[in-house]
């Protein structure tokens, strides 16, 4: 049971995050704007893992798991998920990302042997399906006030976030199952991503030639600590004691708590079917935290 509120809290941290990072990324570009993010949930969780005491150096294998995990989540899908929020804004690139728990349930069966009874299946497909209604049955013009860019790059970089970061999601699920602390696996995924995304910032057209705006970099840092720093912190802990299909789905559920956050910024309010789209996704999580 705490498993699924902690993946459902990591949905409600990585809302928040969303909603203040587009403006970021465009600014800064996404390598950029992920390496700022990254460097500032590291410092964050570095805090709790001191705090905590959980300096228990995992196996040569359990880093290089992390290692690899970084490398597709942190690295290349972040990128690619922040490429796509800043040509698509944050529900329409909601709406691919979400395919996201279907990869990890696909991948989880085939690479780790996972499986999920037909009452959890089914919950998969009410949140996907739910995340879906909820976001496409918007307010007309929605779409356009939010895209910014190509459309077809913004879907390419969507869907291969989703898929690689449903691959480095598999990728920490045997490490996290032995026990190991989630705020030091955090810290050292994001060790090995920082190091990465600063390497790749001094590859051309990496960055911007304007100068930092300070306010920018405290909202990109703000947006690592609570998408990063939290999110991903509460989605290794479920890690530790639940599949991977079932954490993906709960913590894919971010486009519906977008929907109120959105209402709160923008001041348009959702269409009923969002509603509804948003009903359809709490029957899902029930019927994923259930015994059945």
């Amino acid at each position: 049971m705490f498993s699924d509120l902690a993946a459902l809290a990591a949905a409600f941290s990585i809302a928040v995050s969303n909603i203040i990072a587009p403006s970021a990324v465009r600014q800064l570009g996404p390598v950029v704007f992920n390496a700022i993010r990254l460097g500032a949930a590291l410092l964050t969780v570095l805090v709790v893992v001191t705090l905590r005491g959980g300096w228990a150096w995992p196996s040569d294998h359990q880093i290089l798991m992390l290692a690899a995990s970084s490398l597709l989540g942190v690295v290349i899908a972040d990128s690619c998920f922040y490429a796509a929020l800043a040509r698509l804004g944050p529900r329409f690139t909601a709406i691919v990302y979400a395919s996201w728990s279907a990869f990890a349930a696909v991948l989880g069966y085939l690479l780790l042997g996972e499986t999920l009874s037909a009452v959890k299946m089914l919950g998969v497909g009410c949140i996907v399906g739910g995340v879906w209604v909820a976001i496409l049955f918007r307010q007309p013009g929605a779409m356009a006030q939010e895209t910014h860019g190509s459309l077809r790059t913004g879907l390419v970089f969507g869907l291969a976030a989703a898929l690689f970061a449903a691959a480095a999601v598999l990728m920490a699920r045997p490490v996290m199952a032995a026990g190991l602390d989630p705020a030091l696996a955090t810290s050292i995924r994001a060790v090995f991503g920082l190091a990465a995304l600063i390497a790749a910032s001094f590859m051309p057209g990496a960055r911007r030639s304007f100068p930092l705006d300070r306010w920018v970099v405290m909202r990109s840092a703000l947006s690592g600590v609570l998408g990063m720093g939290v999110g991903m912190t509460l989605v290794l802990f479920a890690l530790g004691n639940r599949p991977a299909g079932i954490v993906s789905s709960l913590s894919s559920t971010t486009p519906v708590m977008i929907l109120p956050l959105l209402w709160w910024q923008t001041g348009l309010r959702p269409a009923p079917t969002a509603w509804l789209g948003a009903g359809l996704a709490v029957a899902g999580v029930v019927a994923i935290t259930s015994g059945l």
